[in-house]
């Protein structure tokens, strides 16, 4: 079997790209042959080296059609069988890709939001959430119809990687609590419970405990200033981004973990307690009497942010972690056993390995008729050249399919704000001054015959 994976991504690293290499690795291990297509980086790096097939993209909408005749190449040398897209503008790109070539395709659900599902779905073979709570988010406010097509597979850490390491207890020590995380604006919420664990800690625990921050982001140097204002007398680290065998032994030295989803799952792995929030929402602390609840919303994907947060819930949880060192090794236990059980990677990779034979036997049965690739506006376009003339003039122009047939609109902002709008002419080709200094971007649309339309934006330029 040939599997064509896109997927798109901010972060160069994080839980989505484990999640893929992780599955991707399984398959090849059973001698199927994976395609990734991917922004070029650290990931595509560890996707080679992994034996595992590559298409560069950068997900921009104009490149979409010179990807999709590498995708057509690729299954014209080494026929595909599937396609699993990831979201948004993988989930765009696999679908069209799978329409035209006559292919299945599945998408998995990582977190709290719908990406068109309710107007996909029926174009979808399957879909896959990483938890029963994503799943029932979907059905419940998602409004997708098809609830029989919303699978659970979930995310699983490498066991082999993450693994408890004897730590011998020295009286006096510090207990050392890390918070692993991207440091980005999506993780803005998590952020803000951490700051009122450091305050608290401050306040109680001064002294005692050491901070030990793993990861990177735009939000780096705000978080290191707020934790430096209110840690107190207790230190802090900063470690940067980590992975493999440095972030195993992040986790390993660590006592106990405020992580999201899958870093969750990769600490308590390594038999470290941990305190589950996500970028939506505050599971908490990992325990006996929580725990069933932090697998349902994938340990904080799901969730209002701070309206669905139980005020002093953090400073509770760090309370309990701080009772003893023998509580903290009882609740390392007990989170250890949650992923034995319910997380075990070969059981989820058989598991989704199992669906996609299903989806491409019951293809093969029923196959639905290729959609010509003309239907996909998204496909017609070849690309977008910008020259700046001088520094006050842009000079933009498509290069596409039957250009006669379709008509172009520009929007120029400046600052975030429409300053001029030329409307939908016949002309793929715009020269558009910019009118004094300023932060300036250019948003494409394209109609076609149909009335169907698209937009992205075509450029981005500062004007001192």
């Amino acid at each position: 079997m040939h599997i064509l994976i896109p997927v798109y991504f901010n972060a160069p690293l994080g839980g989505l790209h484990e999640n893929v290499i992780s599955s991707s690795r399984f398959m090849v291990s059973k001698k199927h042959r994976v395609t990734v297509v991917c922004k070029s980086g650290p990931f595509g790096d560890r996707l080679l080296a992994e034996g595992i097939g590559v298409i560069e993209a950068d997900f921009s909408l104009p490149s979409f059609s010179s990807v999709f005749f590498a995708i057509k190449a690729l299954h014209a040398e080494h026929p595909i069988d599937l396609v699993h897209a990831h979201p948004f503008a993988s989930r765009q790109l696999g679908m069209m890709a799978a329409q035209v070539l006559g292919l299945p395709c599945v998408v998995t659900m990582h977190g709290k939001y719908v990406d068109a599902l309710p107007d996909t779905i029926g174009q979808l073979d399957g879909v896959f959430t990483v938890s029963e709570g994503i799943r029932q988010y979907l059905i419940q406010e998602g409004g997708v119809a098809a609830p029989e097509k919303l699978h659970v597979i979930p995310n699983t850490p490498d066991v082999q990687l993450f693994k408890p390491a004897r730590r011998s207890a020295k009286a006096g020590r510090k207990v050392t609590i890390s918070l692993v995380t991207r440091l980005d604006h999506d993780k803005a919420f998590m952020l803000e419970i951490f700051y009122k664990a450091v305050a608290h800690a401050a306040e109680r625990y001064s002294g005692r405990i050491h901070w030990q921050v793993v990861g990177q982001g735009t939000l780096q140097e705000e978080l290191t200033q707020c934790v430096e204002q209110l840690r107190g007398d207790n230190s802090v680290s900063f470690t940067g981004w980590l992975e493999g065998e440095a972030l195993r032994d992040a986790y390993q030295q660590s006592d106990a973990v405020i992580v999201p989803g899958r870093c969750a799952l990769e600490a308590m792995s390594c038999g470290v307690p941990a305190i589950a929030l996500g970028s939506k929402g505050y599971s908490g602390l990992v325990a006996p009497d929580t725990w069933q609840q932090a697998v349902y919303t994938n340990f904080g994907g799901v969730g209002d942010k701070a309206d669905g947060y139980s005020a002093g819930a953090v400073e509770r949880d760090l309370d309990t972690l701080m009772t003893s060192a023998r509580n903290r090794r009882r609740l390392g236990l007990f989170g250890r056993r949650i992923t034995q059980q319910l997380f075990n990677p070969n059981k989820a990779h058989l598991h989704l390995l199992g669906f996609y034979r299903l989806v491409v036997e019951a293809h093969k049965a029923d196959p639905r008729a290729p959609v010509p690739r003309s239907e996909f506006l998204e496909l017609r376009l070849r690309g977008l050249d910008v020259a700046r003339q001088r520094p006050d003039l842009l000079v933009l122009g498509h290069r596409c399919e039957r250009p006669e047939t379709l008509s172009f609109a520009w929007y120029l902002f400046r600052d975030g704000e429409v300053v001029e709008k030329f409307m939908y002419r016949p002309e793929p080709q715009r020269e558009i001054s910019l009118p004094g200094p300023g932060r300036y971007e250019v948003r494409c649309f394209v109609q076609d015959e149909h009335k169907r339309r698209v937009s992205f934006i075509g450029a981005e330029v500062v004007l001192p």
